[in-house]
């Protein structure tokens, strides 16, 4: 019941203050309510109940919140999609969640011809039946669903394959209010900006906003130029962006004369942080960063950790480590644990696990994967990394994407860090490759900064200061963009099979020895 009860509450302690807002539309809570209200009794006479799935596929909009809403408010889960998902994962998505029915921009129920391959119904959000069903006026009473039941259906990142489905229950979402309010003090008087894909698990940060009575400032994809422009114009005090956006808006030629001085605070994850581009935002921007660690099986953000805390001295053991990705918030217990599941000593890599109120209830129709991302009760990231003794959390690379050379252990998140420090360089990714000699070797892609005319052997060799030499590099190959998701993650498959078939790839070099 958690998102229809925020609302509702919010339309009682403050009808005429502002909810929602994008380029087109702007939502008071009292709007908001009446709204929600309104499609969930046109649901029903669509004969959706209980339990049902309604699929939501749209570019960013102030409907898509108001859908999530109405359809809890309906008692059926809402499902969002990727409106730029390709054919055959929008198939896989559909046999598994079994919708419905859709709500959808027109241009994406067109271009993946939904009616057809839903065989159910579909309303094009903005258009005339969308509207007269929301404006309706309708307000029934809604059945209101337990806090254990589910709210949002959100598909993973399949970066290695099929995605799955994350059930996020109304007791996970509240959990995630919980510990971000108490770690951030969100407040009515917060106005956030957010152009990050509100399909993506990192939303629940943005329904956590609303939840505290802020206003949820919706952008519909991400421009350095518009950015800039909302924040002055709205006087926003908050944003959520990964640190790619952050890089982009620091380059952008309307920054030095944006006036930025009602943010607050700017939250950024979905990616790695590096520590140059940390500096930098803090000598540029008004405001504190804060760390945004989380996955969406574990209902959103599980540890923060703001630029103004205090640093923590580091484990003397692992060099070259990254920056902390933050300390678990009120409600997440996080553990380290071994290849066994046990738990490792204070300072020593493992798998990152945690349990709470806030952890997905199940993957949609696959027994199989909850229980062994479920299991002995904590929810089994795989990420890894280590804890130290003042619980400062330090994320390594996910489990998956670990190279093993010889029987030693390679980060390609580290190989990643040490050369996106180097001049010239835009963007990098590292994976690792067969080899005859050691099982698997890294290499390393390289998209250059700008016209930068970049020397390879330089990058190599300037591996040699900061990395051992099992996890050096073998070779480094020059490439337009990396591939990445819509959450801002490397499709290190992608860059793999590239590689294997010679497409996308300009002159590389070997390193020797290797």
């Amino acid at each position: 019941m958690w998102l229809p009860h925020f609302v509702q509450r919010n339309a009682m302690i403050r009808p005429q203050a502002l909810a929602l807002s994008d380029a087109a539309r702007r939502l008071t809570w009292s709007e908001f309510d009446e709204r929600t209200d309104s499609i969930a009794a046109g649901l029903a006479d669509l004969g959706v109940t209980s339990g049902d799935r309604v699929l939501v596929i749209s570019a960013n909009r102030v409907e898509v919140i108001e859908l999530y809403v109405a359809i809890c408010k309906a008692g059926a889960i809402a499902c969002p999609v990727n409106p730029n998902s390709a054919l055959p994962e929008l198939e896989h998505i559909i046999a598994n969640i079994e919708p419905s029915g859709a709500f959808g921009e027109r241009s994406s129920l067109q271009r993946l011809g939904f009616e057809d391959r839903l065989k159910r119904w579909t309303i094009a959000i903005g258009e005339e039946s969308y509207e007269a069903m929301a404006s309706s006026g309708r307000r029934q009473p809604c059945k209101l669903p337990a806090q254990g039941d589910a709210a949002l259906i959100f598909s993973t990142s399949a970066t290695t394959g099929r995605s799955k489905a994350v059930v996020v229950s109304h007791r996970s979402l509240m959990a995630c209010y919980v510990g971000m309010a108490a770690e951030t003090a969100m407040s009515p008087q917060d106005i956030m900006l957010n152009p990050c894909p509100l399909f993506h698990g990192s939303t629940v940060i943005g329904l956590a906003l609303l939840a505290a009575g802020g206003h949820l400032a919706i952008q519909r994809d991400f421009a350095p130029q518009r950015f800039l422009a909302d924040v002055t114009r709205l006087r926003a005090t908050r944003a959520f962006l990964v640190p790619s956006m952050i890089r982009f808006v620091l380059a952008a030629k309307a920054f030095d004369t944006t006036d930025l001085s009602s943010l607050r605070e700017i939250m950024h994850g979905g990616g790695p942080m590096t520590e140059d581009l940390l500096q930098e935002a803090l000598r540029k921007f008004p405001c504190r960063f804060r760390s945004v660690y989380g996955i969406t099986e574990g209902g959103g953000p599980i540890a923060l950790l703001a630029s103004d805390e205090p640093r923590p001295p580091g484990v003397a053991h692992i060099r070259n480590p990254p920056l902390p990705a933050g300390r678990m918030i009120p409600g997440a217990q996080i553990v380290i644990v071994d290849d066994d599941g046990n738990p490792v000593p204070m300072g020593e890599v493992g798998e990152i696990c945690v349990r709470g109120d806030g952890i997905m209830e199940r993957y949609w129709q696959n027994d199989e994967a909850t229980q062994q991302t479920l299991a002995g009760g904590w929810l089994h990231t795989g990420d890894v990394g280590y804890m130290d003794a003042g619980g400062y959390i330090f994320l390594l690379d996910r489990k998956n994407d670990l190279i093993i050379r010889g029987g030693q252990n390679v980060y390609p998140a580290e190989i990643e860090r040490v050369i996106s420090k180097q001049p010239g360089v835009a963007d990098v990714g590292a994976v690792g490759v067969p080899s005859h000699d050691w099982d698997e070797v890294p290499v390393a892609f390289v998209v250059p900064e700008g016209g930068a005319q970049l020397d390879l052997l330089d990058l190599i060799v300037s591996c040699g200061g900061e990395l051992a030499s099992y996890k050096r590099p073998t070779a480094i190959y020059l490439i337009d963009e990396i591939p990445r998701n819509a959450a801002g993650k490397i499709l290190r498959r992608v860059l793999r099979e590239r590689l294997a078939a010679g497409t996308g790839l300009r002159p590389s070099l070997a390193a020797t020895g290797s």
